[in-house]
């Protein structure tokens, strides 16, 4: 097998609810985020567990320190854990000293909790500001996994992140993207192999981005058999799925 694919997860438990109540009391429709915690982080460990894959998970500080046993759960595991902010944040809408203390203090959070610093990062919102790669270069940051704007990995030094790499991934191979839209779950999964069966052969590498929230994600249990369809489709396309980790050569 010469392809890839890069099996990541968007660890976004109620994140995304408390950034759009501004603290409400979080209740109906904003128990989507809940089943994170409750329910489809654990199932999605699981069935990466029986698939025998291990993937990159990527935590926001905020959810490391609601879930710590699923936190733990992930590391035991063989996964990897990379940042994905502090509390579901938009970098562009952040003053620079902001921005900055809010990565710095993720950073030591995600570090403090995994005993080992995190080298990879994807933004919470999918937006960067222009400082934000090099405060990610300066804390040691190996990679960025946070655009969609190539079809392949490249490196980051011209956008000011140093030696990093960007892992780009795609919005058609996430199960969000076709969730967020209702799809029907025959169509959602018609769309993501398509978007498979063009990344693979062209570029050997592709990004699929996992969420284990109720509404966007795969991890309800009608869901998952899409899941192992789609890893039984990439191995006959050549890939082997990969943590983000793996494709970093070490420094």
């Amino acid at each position: 097998m010469s392809a890839t694919l890069l099996l990541t997860v968007n660890v976004q438990g109620l994140g995304p609810e408390r950034a759009e109540s501004n603290g409400a009391p979080l209740f109906g429709r904003f128990a989507h985020g809940g089943y994170t915690g409750r329910v489809g982080l654990a199932r999605l460990l699981d069935a990466l567990r029986d698939l025998r894959v291990h993937a990159t998970f990527f935590w926001p500080a905020a959810e490391a320190w609601a879930m710590p046993a699923l936190l733990e759960r992930c590391l035991a595991e063989g996964h990897e854990v990379a940042a994905h902010g502090h509390d579901f944040e938009d970098h562009m809408a952040l003053d620079a000293a902001r921005e900055e203390a809010l990565l710095e203090e993720a950073h030591a959070i995600l570090t403090r909790l995994c005993g080992a610093a995190p080298t990879g990062f994807r933004a919470p919102t999918g937006t960067l500001s222009a400082q934000t790669l090099p405060i990610l270069s300066r804390l040691g940051y190996r990679y960025d996994s946070s655009f969609v704007d190539d079809d392949a990995p490249y490196p980051l030094a011209e956008d000011g992140g140093g030696a990093m790499v960007e892992l780009p991934w795609s919005e058609g191979l996430a199960d969000a993207t076709h969730f967020r839209r209702r799809l029907t779950q025959d169509r959602a999964e018609m769309m993501l192999n398509e978007e498979l069966d063009a990344l693979l052969p062209v570029a050997g590498y592709a990004c699929l981005t996992l969420h284990p929230r109720a509404d966007l994600g795969l991890a309800r249990a009608a869901r998952l058999p899409v899941l192992r369809r789609l890893l039984e489709r990439a191995t006959g396309l050549g890939a082997m799925p990969r943590r983000c980790c793996d494709l970093i050569e070490p420094p």
